[in-house]
């Protein structure tokens, strides 16, 4: 009795395991299904709307095709999708944001910017920005504030793009608060404003924050006129800085190539802290002259590999070096390290150059 149970038991198992498995199959060959219809969807959409978005010509509604319900969705990416690709052109990018608007998608992007869905409120979110509208001002200004970092840049990026001037005292505060913030991102929407309008509060907010502040903002500077920047760097390292500030302030130097600056860079490539030197080496690969090689080649038998190869790669950068001349500095080295690292770094210029 006991073993026909175990047996019973076992067997209707066995069928339930088989059942479950093949229904899982089953799904997954549904949802596969259900994507390659999306995508072919999306495409042949696509393939109606692109012309008509980058080359169309008209000027009423009733000679744009219909865009079903279940369209909306991707209207809104493909139109996001081109209107990133011609931002330049502006002729094309004021018949999309009319064809947007003939098409009602302004009135569905303000819809989403309701869901829940965070797909959809980014989706929204791009799409206003893009239109300059400023129907939604007061609402992207409160995203702006949420703690959902996607969400919070969007509305930054947003609210840039629609009143460049206003935004300004919106996102600059907001820049020195959110850590969490993506550097790159945040460049890119400084860029997107004009160092006219952002750069003296932002070199105002660099100067208010505290150092550990200060390291990840100073950075920002280089979006900035050096006219503005290099003042404001000049102050930080006028009094004895915080070492970590020190890096940053030498990588705005850098990208302005000031040789007043000269002075300045050189006395930081003997400073106790390896990462300043490192720093220090790359800033004069960029403004550095022919008697600043010397001094770079001292730092190629520093104890720390990061310096020795911001070392080597800042003799490659001067504008006089060559190829030719790094082999010779190695040749003329007796330092093993030193001419491991110029070695490296002859290899990855070849690299380069194929």
């Amino acid at each position: 009795m006991h073993s026909d149970l175990i047996l019973t038991i076992a067997h209707w198992v066995s069928i339930a395991v088989v059942a479950l498995v093949l229904f899982l199959m089953a799904y997954i060959l549904f949802l596969r299904a259900l994507l390659l219809l999306k995508e072919r969807r999306y495409r042949d959409f696509s393939t109606m709307w692109t012309p008509i978005l980058l080359n169309g010509k008209g000027n009423k509604r009733d000679w744009l095709p219909p865009i079903n319900f279940a369209d909306r969705f991707s209207f809104l990416i493909l139109w996001n999708t081109l209107r990133e690709t011609i931002d330049g052109d502006v002729k094309i990018r004021d018949w999309m944001n009319k064809v947007a608007v003939e098409a009602g998608i302004d009135r569905v992007a303000r819809r989403f910017l309701k869901k829940r869905s965070i797909r959809k409120k980014l989706l929204a979110i791009v799409t206003l920005g893009q239109l300059r509208d400023k129907s939604q001002w007061e609402k992207l200004c409160r995203m702006a504030l949420s703690d959902h970092a996607l969400l919070s840049l969007a509305a930054a990026q947003a609210l840039s793009r629609i009143d460049r001037k206003a935004a300004v005292p919106i996102i600059v505060p907001l820049i020195v608060r959110r850590v969490d913030w993506p550097a790159a991102k945040v460049a890119s929407i400084l860029e997107e404003i004009g160092p006219e309008l952002v750069a003296q509060p932002l070199a105002d907010a660099v100067m208010e924050a505290p150092a550990e502040e200060m390291q990840r903002l100073i950075p920002y500077l280089e979006t900035c006129h050096d006219a503005i920047a290099l003042p404001v760097v000049h102050r930080i390292l006028k009094d004895p800085p915080h070492d970590k500030v020190i890096g940053p302030c030498l990588y705005v130097i850098g990208k302005f190539r000031d040789k007043n600056d000269l002075k300045l860079v050189r006395q930081y490539l003997t400073h106790p802290r390896w990462h300043v030197r490192a720093h220090a080496a790359t800033c004069l690969g960029r403004i550095g002259t022919k008697e600043d090689e010397a001094k770079l080649a001292a730092l190629l038998a520093d104890s720390e590999w990061w310096v020795r190869y911001r070392a080597a790669q800042a003799i490659m950068d001067l504008p006089f070096s060559s190829l030719e001349r790094i082999r010779q500095l190695k040749e003329y080295r007796n330092d093993r390290y030193a001419r491991d690292i110029l070695e490296q770094v002859i290899v990855e210029k070849r690299l380069i150059r194929q």
